[in-house]
């Protein structure tokens, strides 16, 4: 541990995480010695369209609903807020109580639990993969089962789920949107153009077509691309971030076995402790 916490000391590290999310992962950075550059590559927004949640609740009431997957954080607390917006949060977790709850993570279980939500299951891996082989374990087939998620979440869990013969729907608790901060874009392209970006750290697939997205009218894709791989260290967090990084052009240099932001910081340090031997 004293190893990887100099491996970071003094080292820029971004952080591509919605803005409300940054606050564990840059104290796990300070904690390591680290600097924790803020670049959010995904502005969270409540949904305004209700009419599905609703329907959800009134599922929950009629005891219509096997299993509950709470993705992330984010799922917990916007589902949650809609059920305070519509006064029946107490009763939201009285539902819950009727079916089978999962949790995608240790930070999503607890987060759940502050809140006074029973976990049922947690999957050996934090990733849709993890989530399908915890469930056929269990058993899907002619289930019921609902997932609040973001609106922009990819549809192949879901699809999956159906194959093995689940009746599946997402519930849009929460926007995941592109960012509007030019400011910001320009200021990160000079810092990593400077060489003051270490490495940065990619959590999903939606942050890193956003991350090309939001710099694209600063700096072209194919300079981009060339700026980061000389300059900096590439994260992900989980295989599907990894996945949309080589799409796009990238080559990962860490990933950790545990899917966690905490595990991701100690899988770069050690890469950079291989990384100085070897000079």
């Amino acid at each position: 541990m004293v190893q990887e916490e100099q491996a970071l000391k003094g080292r820029n590290i971004a952080v591509t995480r919605p803005r409300e999310q940054a606050e564990d992962s840059v104290k796990a950075i300070k904690e390591r010695g680290g600097k924790a550059y803020l670049l959010p590559t995904i502005e969270i927004r409540q949904t305004t369209d209700l009419s599905a949640t609703k329907a959800f609740f009134a599922d929950l009431a009629n005891r219509k609903v096997d299993y509950v997957i709470l993705m992330s954080v984010n799922g917990v607390r916007y589902l949650l807020n809609v059920a305070q917006t519509l006064r029946i949060r107490d009763q939201l977790k009285n539902y819950l109580k009727e079916t089978v709850t999962m949790a995608v993570g240790p930070k999503t279980a607890n987060e759940m639990e502050a809140h006074g939500i029973r976990v049922d299951l947690i999957p050996e891996k934090y990733t849709s993969e993890g989530i399908l082989q915890c469930l056929r374990d269990s058993g899907v087939k002619g289930k019921s089962i609902y997932i609040p998620r973001t609106s922009e979440a990819p549809p192949e869990l879901a699809v999956t789920l159906r194959g093995m013969g689940g009746r599946v729907e997402e519930v849009y608790v929460y926007q995941s949107q592109l960012p509007n901060d030019q400011g910001l874009a320009e200021q990160f392209v000079k810092e990593l153009s400077d060489g003051k970006i270490d490495a940065v750290i990619f959590s999903s697939s939606l942050g890193v077509k956003n991350f090309f997205e939001m710099l694209k009218d600063v700096v072209p894709k194919q300079k981009l691309l060339g700026l980061i791989t000389q300059k900096s260290t590439v994260v992900a967090i989980g295989p599907t971030t990894a996945k949309t990084l080589a799409e796009s052009g990238l080559t990962v240099d860490v990933m950790p076995e545990k899917h966690v932001f905490e595990e991701t910081l100690n899988a770069l340090a050690r890469y950079w402790n291989v990384k100085k031997r070897r000079v």
